[in-house]
């Protein structure tokens, strides 16, 4: 691609031999990826996302076939000017490499060659290798359920004020990603002839949401795509009604390049939502989300939680980095305290009561495991 004679003068060098300019286009000029993409989109104008897709110089070809529309491609680069390199095009191939993902007739994976090099990479030293290394696996994210909590350790470095520190949080974080990412599903190709259907589930941990196609002569479903997001600290607050409308608007919003324009089903397990436009909610941001479901075309389903399996899980699953708390053992000097048994307490300097403490005028009431579990069963 030349560059204008007014502007060569911008790219000149001064060497011991001398001062040298550019006469074509160099990759690495700011406006340099800009001007080649409008060019590739004039001369594939009319063809992009019918026959073919382009992204600079990478051109993916689709086609029922061999010479259905080669012709017509090829007509149009000798007419702008434009070489191919024989070295790099591929022909008649059962699975090809497009923008890092792996093509073939059974869907979307990682390829071989990044999931390798993922696996090679060493643990980070700096912020400077943390943030590639989490750019990484940001591009494969949709591949790996529950990538939200699984990359909060390395992302937790990465906030201000935090001292980076690499430790065994970290690094089980990591080879648990990269398990993962080895780990992946083959993700299907939409059919825009099948109805879409999305599975959200929300809870106080996060988001969860599988869109996918059920077709009658596959016994198993078509996964689209997946995945999780945290939640704010100021949304897991939220009632059980806000926070299913808003699992459901983020879903819907992520999801959007394949549910916009068509009519699909939206699962969830909280009945409330089904007669969701006839509802009066009150509040701004009410009002704000059901704007943003207004521009989509769907139907809500309701689903006992039982059947939202995939769904539930990626929404509660808990972060797998963090603290567990273990059950009490009768070696643990504090056993008779923390279960079931707890009966007259004596400790010097506190008062006895039965199952309280009063330690500097705090009254700590020693809560049974079961009464915990039960509680937390009912509330979710």
């Amino acid at each position: 691609m030349g560059i204008s004679p007014d502007s060569t003068r911008y790219t000149a060098l001064n060497t011991c031999f001398g001062t040298y300019k550019f006469q074509r286009l160099p990759m690495g000029l700011k406006t340099a990826p800009n001007t080649f993409q409008l060019l590739m989109d004039k001369v594939l104008h009319g063809l992009k996302f019918r026959t073919c897709l382009c992204y600079l110089d990478d051109v993916l070809l689709c086609s029922e076939t061999f010479e259905k529309h080669l012709n017509e491609i090829f007509e149009r680069f000798r007419s702008a000017g434009l070489k191919l390199g024989a070295k790099k095009c591929y022909f008649a191939n059962q699975k090809c490499v497009f923008l890092g993902h792996e093509l073939s007739k059974n869907g979307i994976r990682p390829p071989k060659d990044r999931i390798q090099a993922i696996t090679d990479y060493p643990e980070p030293k700096n912020i400077k290798q943390l943030r590639r290394l989490i750019g990484m696996f940001n591009w494969f994210r949709k591949f790996i359920p529950n990538f939200s909590a699984l990359i909060y350790p390395l992302n937790r470095l990465l906030q201000k004020n935090q001292r980076f520190e690499w430790k065994s949080e970290q690094r089980m974080a990591l080879n648990d990603l990269k398990t993962r990412l080895v780990n992946s599903e083959i993700l299907s190709f939409p059919s825009f002839d099948l109805p879409f259907r999305l599975a959200v589930d929300t809870s106080s941990r996060g988001i969860g949401y599988m869109l996918y196609q059920k077709d009658s002569q596959i016994s198993k479903p078509k996964i689209i795509r997946f995945g999780s997001k945290s939640l704010k600290p100021w949304q897991q607050s939220y009632g059980p009604t806000k926070l299913e409308l808003l699992g459901m608007v983020t879903s819907v919003l992520d999801c959007a390049d394949y549910l916009r324009g068509v009519k699909f089903i939206v699962e969830c397990d909280h009945q409330a939502l089904q007669p969701l436009f006839q509802k009066q909610f009150k509040g701004n941001i009410y009002e704000r989300w059901l704007v943003v479901l207004q521009q989509f075309s769907f139907v809500i389903e309701y689903k006992p939680a039982e059947q939202m399996q995939v769904a539930d899980a990626l929404s509660r699953c808990e972060n797998p980095h963090s603290l567990q708390a273990e059950s009490p053992t009768e070696e643990d000097p504090y056993f008779p305290y923390i279960t079931d048994e707890v009966g007259e307490i004596e400790l010097p300097g506190v008062k006895t009561l039965r199952n309280y403490l009063n330690i500097r005028n705090l009254r700590l009431m020693i809560c049974p495991t079961t009464i915990l579990y039960i509680l937390e069963r009912k509330y979710r």
